[in-house]
């Protein structure tokens, strides 16, 4: 039987900031509050999360959660385990370009074409304008930025399943392109004319990817270092001991690698489950190179975020205070799928930072009232097919970074009314960020779930590792929601 159970704990001092709504809290008190709600969380849906929480005076690194369930002793989540988490990695690589515009070696009206197609054509024989017609050449580094290029976003469901069959592959970045320039408005590869609209794509971010690759210098997009990024007084420091930037090759083959869980596509019939999940352990961990292969920690995402912000006045940190600005300054993205304030369509991009999208920034107040200002975190959001992060940024107001991470993106307790599950990572992060918020004296979020309806529903399971050759010793299987929980 699969249990989750009470998890070690990583922490040095803390202590919130004084200020207009914040209180100085106890390192043990935080440790105590989060731990619990991460564990009644991760028994209750069956899945594992991690959380990070930096200020001026340190930092604090939880985990909630099995890890390897294959194992002969199931193998719990570690606070320093790294969690691949996608798009979180667009961050740092905007922060990289902004490095690359602050020292004058790019601008940000630059046409995009003249620092990409040296590496398009010297690896693939391509340039921008052979993938996306004449209209690329007026794409700016800027628009690649702010996601206005115009350009469509990848085939999400094709490639996942380029991964989950050929588990031994990696889906490079051209593939990404040539998917992403086949979408859109009549397979134009264009959802608007270049500047005309802003639309989330993960193009942009490849290509990005190839410009900083060029600039590198190196032959290959596999040269380029994107742990460049980070500031050699905070590397020295070891501000950001547990990140990585994965490339090619299975996840397995990294040391340290969280398992993650993804929801099959379609389960081969006939079965006798309704839903399979897959473990991912031995896919590719490549997930789109620069738009999305970071694996990492809440903590050192918090620690990040937390650095970004803090140490630009000084000039000091990643980049200047007036490039930051340039880059949290907002425009509406027009996707229909990122559920903002309005609804769909209402978040809102910025170059690398993204605003407005609930579960992120955006959150249900217990006092209709209350500022919901306090509440917002500066940062990204990350999610690949079966892990992610949110909330994950800089609370400006209270200062400080926090960051919850998942390694499945629905609940697997299929003990349970199989409609639960599918609140299960906004009442995990609601309640965790709420415990936050209630020891630091902000405003309280209003977690509250709609009542599921009689009768019950229910789904039968099975857990899978994908292509994996060895025999398994068990299957999983959740735990019943009255089971004891395993203490450390």
């Amino acid at each position: 039987m699969l249990r989750f159970a009470l998890l070690c704990t990583s922490a040095s001092a803390i202590a919130l900031p004084n200020g207009a709504h914040g209180v100085t809290v106890a390192p043990e008190v935080m440790r105590r509050v989060v731990q619990s709600v991460l564990d009644k969380m991760s028994i209750k849906y069956n899945m594992s999360f991690g959380f990070g929480f930096v200020d001026s005076h340190g930092s604090v690194s939880l985990t909630g959660g099995l890890d390897d369930v294959w194992a002969r002793v199931p193998q719990r989540l570690q606070p320093h385990t790294l969690i691949p988490l996608g798009s979180v990695t667009k961050p740092w690589t905007a922060l990289r370009v902004m490095q690359h515009v602050e020292d004058g070696t790019v601008g940000l009206e630059d046409a995009a074409h003249l620092w990409i197609d040296p590496m398009l054509q010297r690896l693939w024989g391509s340039s921008l304008e052979q993938l996306w017609g004449p209209r690329a050449r007026n794409v700016t580094v800027r628009d690649l930025l702010g996601m206005t290029s115009g350009f469509a976003d990848y085939s999400d469901e094709h490639l996942e399943a380029l991964t989950l069959v050929h588990s031994g592959d990696d889906v490079g970045p051209l593939l990404y392109l040539v998917s992403a320039s086949h979408q859109g408005v009549n397979h134009s590869g264009y959802v608007c004319e270049p500047g005309a609209c802003a639309a989330y794509s993960g193009a942009n971010y490849v290509l990005l990817g190839l410009l900083l690759a060029n600039l590198d210098g190196g032959f290959s997009w596999q040269d380029f270092d994107q742990r460049s990024v980070i500031p050699p007084q905070l590397w020295r420091a070891g501000r950001y001991a547990h990140t990585s930037f994965l490339k090619l090759g299975r996840c397995s083959q990294y040391p340290h690698v969280a398992h993650q869980w993804a929801t099959a596509p379609d389960t081969p019939r006939p079965s006798p489950y309704n839903i399979t999940f897959l473990d991912l352990h031995d896919t590719s961990c490549l997930n789109g190179w620069t738009m999305g292969n970071i694996a990492t920690t809440a903590e050192d995402l918090a620690r990040f975020f937390y650095d970004v912000h803090t140490l630009a006045p000084s000039g000091a940190g990643f980049v200047n205070a007036s490039t930051l600005a340039m880059m949290t300054d907002y425009h509406s993205l027009s996707d229909t799928w990122c559920w903002g304030p309005n609804g769909g369509g209402s978040c809102m991009y910025g170059l690398g930072f993204m605003k407005d999208q609930v579960g992120q920034d955006v959150w249900p107040m217990m006092d209709p009232h209350a500022d919901v200002e306090v509440v917002r975190v500066s940062g990204h959001p990350g999610e690949d097919w079966g892990s992610g992060v949110s909330p994950c940024g800089y609370n400006q107001m209270l200062g400080f970074g926090i960051c919850v991470a998942y390694t499945s993106l629905v609940g697997m307790n299929c003990s349970a009314d199989k409609r639960s599950n599918a609140y299960a990572v906004f009442e995990a992060t609601c309640l965790t960020y709420d415990a936050v918020l209630g020891l630091v004296g902000g405003p309280r979020l209003n977690c509250t779930l709609p009542t599921l309806h009689p009768p019950a529903r229910y789904e039968t399971c099975d857990w899978k590792r994908v292509n994996h050759s060895r025999p398994l010793p068990h299957p999983p299987h959740p735990p019943h929601p009255r089971e004891e929980v395993v203490e450390a």
